[in-house]
């Protein structure tokens, strides 16, 4: 198939001169302002054409210089303002944008479309974490920043650097595709350790809620965690923090870009490490980051490198103890993890009315952990080509059209052949897929589309006792999507409908004697509505959802054998179904406060074949383990003169969980809710410096995010940032 699909688009890529000469450009200088008339830094300013952004970078000191093409459009946002957008034969040569407050964060590239849109012009549910928010959260890793966000739950085993696993809306943590820069992150199979991703190099996070394999492929069942690294088109820009405190936590961060040989660059190195509030629970996390970018007429160039290392003590389930078989902690077990991901990008604008995009990409994941048992090892690999072309059918309809090609492979200890030797598991992902994009009138916003997979796992020898040789399989899924919003003066309407699918992982293919295990599915729905009350000074927005898994892989034993002559077969089916509210409020500039609920329900349903029957120990009617039917967060950022403070509270009803030692072979037990506060201080010392401290479960609540791990106690960091840049 990738023959016949990806050749011929790049051969048209390569052999069509887009050496095209900018013709009607208009050079614009402006400056962005609140309604007082004060700059509103760190706003983002946009250069928007019908196929979508040509140009997008920060504005430190809310003032700016940028071309507008023929046609194309302005449009400036920023956290807390409303989004204003200018045509280019309306702007003059020199601007003022005045933006008014809005409780809004808006973006105009977003996970969530293959054609560039807003958030607030998309169906779909998405939220956006902006940098000005990282800033003034001060918090050293990116999980602490998504915790608040609506439908989503964390289920950490203790400190810093524990395994952390996403639940959105009730799906399993394999059921979200998460990407850096558009890279796809996840180990063969769908996991993805949310720990270990530093805030310092990161510019924003994109969270979109519901299946979106119709535009990502593989792992999207349940969402799309998308982090967006530093902007390589920003000014001149250095800064730099530096904090401790308690359990000897050191973090020291530096971030900084400009233009360098007509490249636009940006970079970024950080180091945290903790000794953790227990022997072997220390932590040490590094980053590195690199960004450039070159611009040429109506071409583009740009590359992505990261590179992560952490390593973290592994001290065991220290807490709730039910079936009190606590030895001690183990001193023994630690974890060690380098990944790295890379990428490359080429845009090109053949015409007014097409784009042609070319992506390359490479994911390189190395675990290495070592227990009183040994030392045992998982690699995972992922490479990615992608070729998509936009064109502007018409004024009210754009199409995307594209084909990717990709492979995945993972190696780890325990996947071994008949000669106990590791082999790596191989598979094969290529895929065509189209979006459909129509407005009308700037109020009613459709994307339709559909993508077709053909996924090839190469052949697996046998391990000489359960598993025989299994001949190489494909598998072909098309997965359609189907988002619309419409906008009535302050209110908004949005709505989505789509699948998604999960290969089977490396253990679900190397502990089976089933050839034939199929991709995991998901057939997911959302509806809400969107309302702006007082000037705009409140928005509330209430959404239902609904999401049916099926052909889910389950073990097969005891009495259910009956059900299939194989070890592990796609007969597991659940639901979760509820709804997520939200209220924002800006009543002035110096406030913003956030503040949201998720009411989730979610059932084990009936395995195929087998009515009223569930795998052990679980029961149909159960409630899936570790999804809270009661969750919610409220945030708030007051700034005042010199200072600012920030507040954030996450609450979590109370959830099933397993046994910490054995798992649910030990018996399923109620993890109790709990509450976590946490509050920030920002004060500005002048000339770029700045003063701030943490404090961390300030209600000092003792609580297991995980049944048997316990979260640290009351805490507190200190420290010092440095904010440069060049002002125009």
């Amino acid at each position: 198939m990738h023959r016949y699909v990806l050749g011929p688009l790049v051969f048209f890529s390569c052999s069509i001169s887009i050496c095209l000469a900018a013709a009607g450009v208009k050079i614009v200088r402006g400056d962005i302002v609140d309604p007082s008339g004060a700059r509103v830094a760190g706003a983002r300013v946009s250069v928007v054409t019908p196929l979508g952004v040509v140009r997008s970078f920060p504005s430190p000191d809310g003032a700016f210089t940028c071309s507008l093409p023929e046609g194309s459009r302005l449009v400036v946002t920023a956290p807390g303002f409303a989004a204003k957008s200018i045509a280019a034969e309306d702007a003059g040569p020199a601007l003022t944008v005045r933006l008014d407050l809005a409780p809004v964060v808006d973006s105009v590239r977003v996970a969530g479309s293959a054609i560039d849109a807003e958030a607030s012009r998309q169906g779909g549910s998405v939220t956006i974490i902006p940098r000005e928010e990282i800033e003034q959260r001060d918090e050293p890793m990116a999980i602490d920043l998504l915790r608040a966000a609506p439908g989503l739950t964390f289920s950490q085993t203790g400190p810093a650097g524990g395994l952390s696993g996403l639940y959105i809306r009730g799906g399993d943590p394999k059921y979200n595709l998460v990407e850096i820069d558009g890279v796809p992150v996840n180990a063969f199979g769908g996991d993805f350790d949310f720990s270990h991703i530093p805030s310092q190099e990161l510019d924003r996070v994109e969270v979109v809620r519901g299946p979106q394999s119709a535009i990502y492929g593989s792992y999207a069942i349940s969402g799309v965690v998308n982090f967006v690294t530093r902007d390589a088109e920003s000014p001149a820009n250095l800064d730099a923090a530096a904090e401790g405190g308690t359990y000897r936590e050191r973090r020291f961060g530096v971030s900084g870009g400009g233009t360098l040989a007509g490249f636009g660059i940006a970079a970024s190195a950080s180091q945290l490490n903790t000794d953790g509030p227990v022997a072997n629970s220390d932590y040490r996390n590094q980053d590195l980051m690199l960004n450039a970018i070159r611009r040429w007429g109506g071409q583009s160039f740009s590359l992505h490198a990261d590179f992560d290392s952490s390593e973290n003590g592994v001290p065991g389930p220290y807490g709730s103890d039910p079936l009190r078989d606590f030895t001690g902690i183990d001193t023994i077990s630690r974890n060690k993890n380098n990944f790295s991901d890379y990428s490359a990008h080429y845009q090109a604008g053949l015409s007014s009315r097409v784009r042609l995009e070319l992506f390359g990409a490479f994911f390189l994941n190395n675990n290495g952990f070592i227990s009183p048992y040994g030392f045992s090892f998982n690699k995972d690999l992922r490479a990615q080509f992608e070729a998509r072309a936009i064109v502007r059918v018409t004024r009210y309809y754009t199409a995307a059209f594209g084909a990717s090609g990709g492979t995945e492979q993972v190696t780890n200890s325990y996947i071994t052949d008949a000669s106990y030797d590791a082999f790596p598991v191989r598979r094969r992902d290529e895929a065509v897929y189209l979006e459909n994009r129509f407005e009308f009138g700037g109020r009613f916003f459709l994307n339709a589309g559909v993508r077709v997979e053909f996924l090839r796992t190469a052949a697996i020898p046998s391990d000489g006792y359960s598993r025989p040789y299994f001949p190489a399989q494909t598998i072909s899924s098309a997965n359609p999507k189907l988002a619309g919003a419409y906008v009535l003066g302050r209110t908004r309407f949005h709505a989505s409908f789509g699948t998604g699918i999960r290969p089977p992982g490396g253990f679900d293919l190397a502990y089976t004697d089933n050839p034939a295990l199929k991709p995991e599915r998901t057939l997911g729905a959302d509806a809400g509505v969107e309302r702006r009350l007082f000037h705009d000074w409140l928005a509330l927005d209430a959404t239902w959802f609904r999401n049916r898994y099926r052909d889910q892989i389950v073990i097969l034993g005891g009495s259910l054998t009956r059900l299939s002559h194989f070890q592990s077969g796609n007969l597991a089916n659940s639901l979760a179904q509820g709804a997520e509210f939200s209220a924002r409020l800006r009543p002035a500039s110096w406030i913003f406060v956030e503040g949201s609920y998720t009411l989730l329900k979610t059932e084990i349903l009936a395995l195929n074949g087998a009515p009223g029957l569930a795998q052990p120990p679980f029961q149909v009617g159960q409630e899936l383990i570790r999804r809270p039917a009661n969750s919610g967060a409220v945030t708030a950022s007051i700034r005042r003169g010199k200072a600012s403070i920030n507040v954030s509270g996450v609450f979590r009803g109370s959830v099933l969980d397993v046994e910490p030692t054995y798992g649910a072979t030990g018996g399923l037990f109620r993890n109790p809710g709990y509450a976590d506060v946490g509050i920030g201080l920002n004060y500005a010392l002048g000339r770029g410096v700045t003063a701030y401290g943490n404090l961390r479960n300030a209600l000092n609540r003792r609580y297991e995010e995980v049944f048997g791990y316990p979260s640290p106690r009351l805490n507190f960091v200190a420290g010092m940032k440095w904010a440069l840049f060049k002002p125009r």
